[in-house]
């Protein structure tokens, strides 16, 4: 089958999914139809499978619990999907680019490769040619159809009965633009843009860093043990430093009492901010210094051992910052901004683990960007499965004694049977309107969606 008449035939499926809809069941179903049009148009997928299947995973989540973030995470899983059906051996980072960029360049690319192709003329019937034979014999036929139609319409009451049934609604300018743009998604996925000079960029790039040249010349080691000097002193202040900063931390952290202090949860998110400055500073300097040849110099295992205690001491750091998020929720309770700030320590986390890999086994940049980035793809599909208005609703009403109801009142409709059965149990006065109204509104909503919007709420309460 043609690829544009493929591209038509997945568009209409595009509107009639998406087209006024919310986001549900068809998101899963729109999922399933594009992981298919690609297996059957690009021949050696293996490689993507996993990201296919993590790109129906998204979809699969959303229906479970359809959340503004889990659809940012569905879009992202399908722009990274796109972008290793093009290129299924480059780098994370990179997939997400080239999915990003496809849905714009490759139609620009297709024009300009036929308007150089422009001249070229063949004895037989091109592909081009045949899709607009194809295209011109559907819009006569089209247009036929609907000429007939009226004239039979007005000889014919059981005929014009039954053209009268049909709803024709839906067809307006801008569920034509819509679909349009469904086409061209289709069409880029279908015959996509390659990037060839980025992708062997990419490719060129080795995780490992090589020295040089086999021996240093004096200059060579006259400029290194320089260098060598210079780290050693940054790094012994720094280590100082820091030695210093945890010691006063620890005795904040037992006389901090988050209670009563108004100061803590300021102290928090400014310590959590200020964190993440210094170890994007710490991981700089060590990139700036463990960039080349010192660490083949012979002496760089001093400096190293440096550098890993500056690492041991960032670990430590967010330990002591993980525990004041900690004492700050299960006091205050959950809210979005909390649970932010210990994705951010993880990411941390990450990030030091993977400069100690740098260091320890002389890793290039490129190795810190490729497994960052996957660290950080992978903590977005775990997030994606955990229904964190609900999780948030959970954890406060169950361990907080003193429960801010309207942060949950003002959380996602997910939550609202949970927050019903606390207004009911409780006796919730303050609040109760408040909540049946949500509740109500949740209900009301599911019941009307369509089958096109249909989550696992929808299906309960339809």
């Amino acid at each position: 089958m043609n690829i544009h008449i493929k591209s038509i035939l997945a568009s209409l499926m595009f509107s009639l999914l998406l087209y006024s809809k919310t986001m549900g069941i068809n998101l899963v179903i729109l999922s399933l139809v594009t992981i298919t049009f690609v297996l059957l148009e690009h021949k050696r997928q293996k490689e993507t499978i996993k990201y296919a299947l993590a790109y129906l995973f998204t979809a699969l989540m959303v229906f479970l619990d359809p959340t503004n973030f889990k659809i940012f995470i569905h879009a992202l899983a399908f722009l990274i999907y796109i972008g290793k059906t093009i290129a299924p051996k480059n780098s994370l980072y990179l997939s997400w680019f080239i999915g990003l960029t496809n849905m714009v360049l490759a139609s620009i690319h297709q024009l300009n490769s036929s308007l150089k192709k422009e001249g070229h003329k063949s004895t037989t019937l091109s592909s081009k040619t045949k899709t607009k034979t194809i295209l011109k014999a559907l819009s006569i036929t089209i247009g036929l159809i609907i000429l007939f139609s009226l004239l039979y319409q007005k000889s014919n009451p059981v005929f014009r009965s039954l053209i009268s049934a049909i709803n024709f609604d839906f067809l307006s300018f801008p569920w034509l633009l819509f679909t349009v743009f469904g086409y061209f998604i289709f069409l880029h996925i279908l015959r996509p843009y390659y990037p060839e000079t980025l992708i062997t960029l990419d490719t060129e790039q080795s995780n490992i860093l090589k020295r040089s040249t086999p021996n240093f010349s004096m200059e060579q080691s006259k400029k290194l043990a320089e260098e060598y000097t210079l780290g050693s002193i940054i790094f012994i202040a720094l280590n100082s430093l820091l030695f210093i900063f945890l010691i006063t931390d620890f005795i904040y952290l037992i006389d901090a009492n988050t209670s009563t202090n108004s100061e803590y949860s300021k102290s928090v998110h400014q310590g959590v901010y200020a964190l993440l400055l210094s170890i994007i500073c710490a991981i700089a300097i060590i990139l700036y210094f463990f960039r080349g040849d010192l660490n083949f110099y012979t002496k760089s295992q001093n400096i190293k051992i440096l550098c890993y205690s500056w690492i041991a001491m960032n670990l430590i750091l967010v330990l002591f910052t993980w525990y004041k998020n900690y004492m700050y929720v299960a006091t205050l309770g959950l809210t979005y901004k909390r649970i932010g700030v210990f994705v951010y320590l993880l990411c941390i986390l990450a990030g030091l683990c993977t400069t100690y890999l740098k260091v320890s086994k002389t890793k290039s940049f490129i190795y810190l960007i490729r497994s960052n980035v996957a660290v950080i793809f992978a903590v977005l599909l775990v997030s994606a499965t955990i229904p964190w208005d609900k999780s948030i609703t959970y954890y406060n009403l169950k361990n907080i004694e003193n429960v801010d109801i309207q942060y949950l009142i003002d959380l996602g409709d997910t939550n609202s049977i949970q927050l019903k059965k606390y207004s009911e149990e409780k006796k919730e006065t303050a609040f109760e309107a408040s909540i049946t109204t949500k509740y109500s509104r949740f209900i009301q909503q599911e019941k009307e969606k369509s089958w096109q919007e249909y989550s696992i709420y929808s299906l309960i309460y339809h």
